[in-house]
Parts: structure tokens; C-alpha cells; sequence
């Protein structure tokens, strides 16, 4: 790992050329300490390091990406592409391509709603292998009971990696694939189980456009961030205006279904802490996000006027926290949304921002949403298995039609 980093500065370049090998090069890279300035996030240091303590010094660093933007026009309130650009010269924003984990889990929950799955269908939490021995877990106790099932609402606000697969499978990978590219995700996603989970690589600015829809008819809008260019005597050269999608990537019914169910995942799940910690009482809906290792903490903050995405980790892909308590995105990356919106409360400008309201969802999605959060198989469904033990099978999108579901048809979903 220190050997890359080496690999990509002058000094190498220069030693590599006069034919030095690589442990000649460290070696030399390793003698004749000098007072460097060193970055530190508080203030700057004067420290007597050799070439190869400074490179190791900043391997030792989390970055971050952050972008606010207005949901309604795309106009970009706030852009933060490091956490010092004198020192890190890259913009996690737009350049950086990182896996998004469990953010991308609205966009999975939104394709199954839009074909056809009621968000009181009940799935269990217990493990399931599937093609190519891959077997997603949870954390968090989920599972550990093989009679409990959760609705959608309860598995998408405590983040259950094993009801996200499932609820993937019974959609369809490439139903899933082609909503999150109505949403405006542009990156390649490739078609395997996992990306349920996020393993797909999308940058910061592409999952805030998929987002905005939900605080906006459903349409995407694409982030922008100059209004108008005019030349010295104020003539306009150039002028920019939104860019909204021209239909809805989804129902008005999913997204309100989404919107309560990412609420829940604010006022009963996974980032809790935005009410008892920081002690934000905004509407908000939101989703925390967590990779494979803890390698990428993510949170999406959503206010009816505002939506934030906020990125952590290191710029090392291989570089990730020692356990997910202190890795999980509701530990390295919603407190920067956390703080942000508290001085946005603190600001009386701000009160358009800070005082807006979702309101409240349709009588068809109260009805719609109207289930238990959980529940527990009755004692027909454990003797003879007629519950969601029918859908934790090992195979891909389609099942097969055996004589009796010919005969018969499907079965109704439970």
C-alpha cells in the first residue's frame, strides 16, 4: 500500500528513471529528514520527516465528499470535494467512483413498488445463499429469529441486508437495473444479487440526482451550479437554466411510500441519532449507507427543500475502519449532515429550508402502509412452510413453472 502511494509522485518517477529498483528507491526515499509542512484537519505542523513519513502521513487521513442541492431545480446550495484541496487535489463529488452500500436500497425498494410488491409484503431475515455461494448477513439481532417476518417499511428503515436481496430477487435484477437508470444512476451496474447491497461504484453527484425525485414529483434533476456567465460591461454570454426529467421516473404512490419509509428510517431506524444526538426535530427522511469492511460510510439527508449526500473513507480503497460500530455510516458520515442542518436551524434566512413539511401522504398510502412492522408465522405456516420460506430459494429473478403451477397458477403473495 505505501509502495503505491510512493509509486505516484515525482520522486519515484525521478529515481525509476535512473534505474533504481523499488527497495533502492524506499531506501532513499527513507534518509535525509527535513522540515516539511505536514497537514492536520485542525492546523498545519512543521515537522522534520523524510519523503517517505510525509507519504505515509497522508495515507493515514479519511477524505470526504459532501453535496447539498435545492430537489426542485438541481441548483447546488453546497459543494465540498475534500477535506483540503491544497493538500488532496480531488474532487469526491464528481471524480470519485465508490460503492454506495445501503443508499442504493431506496432505489431497489422504489422498483419493487413499481412492479407491483405492496410495502406490507412480509419477507423473513433469515440468511440465503444464492448463485455462486454468495450469503448476505445482517447485523443488528435480524434473523437470529427464523419465525419473524418484517414489512418493507421495517426492513428498509433498519437497513436488512438479507430482506434487500430478497426483495431485489422478487423484483428482478434488471427491473432494478432499469429503475435506478430512470432515476439518472449513469454508471455501470453490473447484474448480480449484491448490488442490492450497493457494491455497485457510483460517484456522489449521480446518487444526489437519483434522490431528488423523491422530494420532487418523482423527476430527477441534474446538480448545476452557474446560473449565468456575463462578459465585463454585464452583457450575457451564457445562461443556465434546471433540468428536470420530463416524466416521473415512478408513481406519485411509490414516492410517497418511499418518503414515509425513509422517515422511518429517521425516526425509528438506522440514523436515530439525527433526533437523540443532534437533536433535530425537521422533517427529515434519510438513508445511511455502509460498505463491505467498512471501507465507505455514506448518509442521504432529505428535507422537502433541501437534499444532502455526504461521502467518508479513505482514498484507498483498501483502507477501512476496524469494525462497523465506529464504520458504519451513521458514525462517519451523518454527523457532517447532522451539524450542517443544525446551523441551517441556528440561521432565521434559513427558515423556508428549516420549517418545510413532506405532507401528508395520500388516504391510499395510509391504507397501503397500514400492516404491522412485524409478525410471526402461525403454526400452519411452520408446519407445512406457506409463508416467506417459499421465497428464500438460490435462484436468479424468474422461477421456474413446474407442472402445478401450470395447472394451477401462481400463488398469491403472502
Amino acid at each position: 500500500m505505501i509502495l503505491d502511494a510512493v509509486k505516484r509522485t515525482d520522486a519515484y518517477s525521478k529515481l525509476n528513471k535512473k534505474g533504481l529498483s523499488d527497495t533502492e528507491i524506499l531506501a532513499a526515499l527513507d534518509k535525509d529528514p527535513k522540515e516539511r509542512e505536514l497537514f492536520n484537519y485542525d492546523e498545519e505542523e512543521l515537522v522534520k520527516v523524510t519523503t517517505l513519513d510525509s507519504i505515509k502521513h497522508y495515507l493515514k487521513f479519511l477524505n470526504t465528499g459532501f453535496l447539498a442541492l435545492e430537489p426542485a431545480t438541481g441548483a447546488v446550495k453546497a459543494w465540498v470535494g475534500g477535506v483540503d484541496f491544497k493538500y488532496f487535489k480531488y474532487d469526491h463529488v464528481s471524480q470519485s467512483k465508490r460503492q454506495v452500500g445501503s443508499t442504493f436500497k431506496p432505489i431497489v425498494y422504489t422498483a419493487a413498488l413499481e412492479n407491483g410488491m405492496e410495502p406490507c409484503t412480509y419477507f423473513s431475515a433469515r440468511e440465503v445463499t444464492y448463485e455462486g455461494g454468495w450469503t448476505p448477513s445482517n447485523s443488528g439481532g435480524y434473523g437470529e429469529d427464523p419465525d419473524m417476518q418484517y414489512n418493507m417499511k421495517t426492513a428498509l428503515s433498519n437497513s436488512i441486508n438479507t430482506i434487500a436481496v430478497k426483495v431485489l430477487m422478487e423484483t428482478g435484477v434488471g427491473n432494478v437495473i432499469s429503475q435506478a437508470k430512470k432515476m439518472g444512476i449513469e454508471s455501470e451496474i453490473p447484474p448480480v444479487p449484491s448490488i442490492a447491497l450497493g457494491t455497485a461504484e457510483i460517484s456522489l453527484e449521480e446518487l444526489a440526482k437519483a434522490y431528488t425525485g423523491f422530494a420532487n414529483k418523482g423527476r430527477s434533476t441534474n446538480p448545476y451550479f452557474i446560473t449565468k456567465i456575463e462578459d465585463g460591461k454585464g452583457n450575457l454570454l451564457a445562461e443556465f437554466k434546471p433540468k428536470l426529467q420530463k416524466s416521473p421516473a415512478y408513481s406519485e404512490t411509490t414516492r410517497e411510500v418511499m418518503i414515509e419509509m425513509m422517515k422511518a428510517t429517521v425516526n425509528e431506524g438506522t440514523a436515530t441519532r439525527l433526533r437523540s444526538t443532534y437533536g433535530l426535530k425537521n422533517e427529515i427522511a434519510g438513508k445511511t449507507g455502509t460498505t463491505q469492511s467498512n471501507k465507505d460510510g455514506w448518509f442521504v439527508g432529505l428535507t422537502p427543500e433541501l437534499l444532502a449526500v455526504t461521502w467518508v473513507g479513505s482514498d484507498d480503497h483498501r483502507i477501512g475502519f476496524r469494525n462497523t460500530r465506529i464504520g458504519q455510516g451513521a458514525n462517519s458520515a451523518l454527523p457532517i449532515f447532522a451539524l450542517f442542518l443544525q446551523k441551517i436551524n441556528e440561521d432565521a434566512s434559513f427558515s423556508s429550508i428549516s420549517n418545510a413539511k413532506f405532507g401528508n401522504p395520500s388516504a391510499e398510502v395510509i391504507a397501503l402502509m397500514d400492516c404491522e412492522p412485524s409478525k410471526e408465522d402461525g403454526f400452519f405456516d411452520k408446519l407445512f412452510g406457506k409463508s416467506d420460506r417459499n421465497r428464500d430459494r438460490k435462484k436468479d429473478d424468474k422461477k421456474k413453472k413446474g407442472f402445478f403451477n401450470k395447472l394451477f397458477g401462481k400463488k398469491k403473495k403472502n
